[in-house]
């Protein structure tokens, strides 16, 4: 079990440790999960508490954006970055914009924070080196509670909801070479506040919820196979989640905290792992 139960909150991998900052029931909170001993570590808290905040590993360090403070829901521009040597935060330049409920992914010598709401629809690009920003092409579909990963050199921007539009399946992937964005294929399962991450060479998303109907937490698994370039139905969660991050380490598929009432904070610290065979 976490230490605290969670929703709204990324994961972060790095050296095989699980990195969980902020969400709602414990903003402030940051632990590592080391999978192999099955145990937590509870270290540096946030410089401010945050949930629907995005974060990624990259470099050595893990770096947290934007999110929200409190139970209000008001976007934030904040970036930090966290040293696991020292167990310290330090501020880094604020994003351009206000962002909460998007994602953050690393690819090559630069992180990229996608979708979210609070801004435009640009893609951000950040430079560890230079701590700067650069506004880039926007996604074609306004998206937020989405996910994306980076698959074999290029960003994969998943489903998510928009207001108006509610719950979507549609992919878009960016490729930076051309700073341009393409139509991928359409998931089955329409979902917002889902996970998501690379296993093997696959993407897999998980859970998630759906508002725009009866409000449902869901329970089904997706998996992206880019050499088919499809998706199939995984393994369903033992029970409905969403505000949930998925992380996956050694051919293995971490999910964590989350909660099991759809529009509602229902925090569990379970973690479930799923191991996604080949199809």
């Amino acid at each position: 079990m976490m230490p605290s139960a969670r929703s709204e909150m990324p994961a972060a991998v790095l050296n095989d440790q699980i990195y969980v900052p902020g969400g709602f029931g414990g903003q402030g909170d940051f632990a590592a999960y080391d999978p192999a001993a099955d145990s937590w570590q509870a270290l540096a808290n946030l410089p401010d508490g945050r949930h629907h905040l995005m974060a990624v590993a990259h470099d050595g360090r893990i770096y947290a954006f934007g999110g929200s403070g409190g139970i209000a829901f008001q976007p934030t521009n904040s970036a930090w970055v966290y040293d696991p040597t020292a167990d310290a935060w330090s501020e880094i330049a604020p994003m351009p914009e206000r962002r909460m409920s998007g994602a953050a992914v690393s690819l090559g010598d630069t992180i990229y924070v996608v979708g979210g709401t609070g801004g435009t629809d640009a893609l951000l690009r950040y430079d560890p080196a230079a701590d700067a920003w650069a506004e880039l092409a926007p996604l074609n579909q306004s998206r937020e509670h989405t996910a994306a990963v980076a698959l074999d050199g290029k960003i994969y921007a998943l489903a998510g909801r928009w207001g108006g539009v509610g719950e979507l399946t549609s992919v878009e992937i960016y490729d930076p070479a051309s700073d341009t964005w393409a139509a991928g294929p359409a998931m089955n399962v329409a979902r917002g506040g889902f996970g998501a991450a690379v296993l093997d060479g696959r993407i897999v998303v998980i859970g998630g919820e759906v508002l725009s109907g009866p409000n449902t937490a869901l329970t089904s698994v997706e998996v992206f196979d880019p050499q088919t370039e499809s998706w199939t139905a995984g393994p369903d969660l033992p029970v409905g989640l969403h505000g949930v991050p998925a992380a996956a380490v050694n051919s293995e598929l971490y999910i964590l905290g989350g909660s099991d009432r759809a529009g509602s904070i229902d925090n569990k610290g379970r973690v479930l792992i799923s191991v996604i065979s080949e199809q």
